[in-house]
């Protein structure tokens, strides 16, 4: 009896899920742009400049997005939902004293959650077969970023004296400090789309506008296009 009982609620628990609202996959790629940099600080003996420091990273754009989704359609005039994503892009950074080191090739990534308040502007449907509707809505996220390399973060990582042999630093020992010093980031969001069904598919399309500080060099805010596939009703 158990067993038959397990094997019944197993074979529920899809239904169950989709009869609520949906979770599935989300993909996605962001609309900023993050030009090439190059900084410098003046290198002294007492009060003479005796040499130049300097750090370049190269220009990146567009990140890339995947992570998943999940909402709730079974409240009156709202929808729930929440997502979990990935973004990144790679760049170059180098850095000369004037011994130089690098390029090396790292990249820039946010690991983000975003929670969001969905409503329905627009319905139309087939009957059994297919459901859209047009939404808009907005909510609250949370980042954690590996910051873009800098001349400060060079001289923090050389014990404060920019002047050292950068050679003895190994293109690991960066990348793990870099790493180690993620910058946590929030902030809220717009977005609007389609959601599309058909039977258990279930498809959005959207245009998501996120402004949150500290997030994307140089930028208070960015937007992205992201296509979510999943399971719903």
């Amino acid at each position: 009896m158990n067993k038959i009982f397990t094997t019944i609620l197993i074979a529920m628990l899809p239904a169950s899920i989709s009869a609520i609202g949906g979770l599935g996959l989300q993909l996605g790629q962001g609309m900023v742009t993050v030009g090439a940099m190059e900084s410098n600080k003046n290198l002294l003996v007492g009060e003479t400049v005796v040499s130049t420091a300097t750090m370049t990273t190269t220009e990146f754009s567009n990140p890339y997005v995947i992570g998943g989704y999940i909402y709730i359609d079974a409240i009156p005039f709202i929808d729930l939902e929440a997502d979990i994503n990935i973004v990144g892009q790679k760049y170059d950074f180098g850095f000369n004293n004037p011994i130089a080191i690098g390029p090396y090739e790292f990249g820039w990534a946010s690991s983000s959650a975003y929670l969001t308040i969905r409503k329905t502007a627009f319905k139309l449907g087939i009957p059994i077969l297919a459901k859209a509707k047009l939404f808009y809505g907005g909510g609250y996220n949370q980042h954690m970023v590996t910051p873009l390399m800098t001349i400060d973060l060079m001289e923090e990582m050389m014990g404060g004296d920019l002047g050292a042999d950068p050679t003895n630093i190994s293109e690991e020992d960066l990348i793990e400090f870099l790493d180690e010093n993620k910058i946590e980031s929030s902030g809220i969001h717009v977005q609007a789309g389609l959601q599309f069904k058909v039977l258990m598919l279930d498809s959005f399309l959207f245009y998501r506008h996120t402004f949150a500080k500290d997030l994307v060099p140089d930028a208070d805010a960015f937007g992205s296009i992201n296509l979510r596939l999943g399971f719903g009703i």
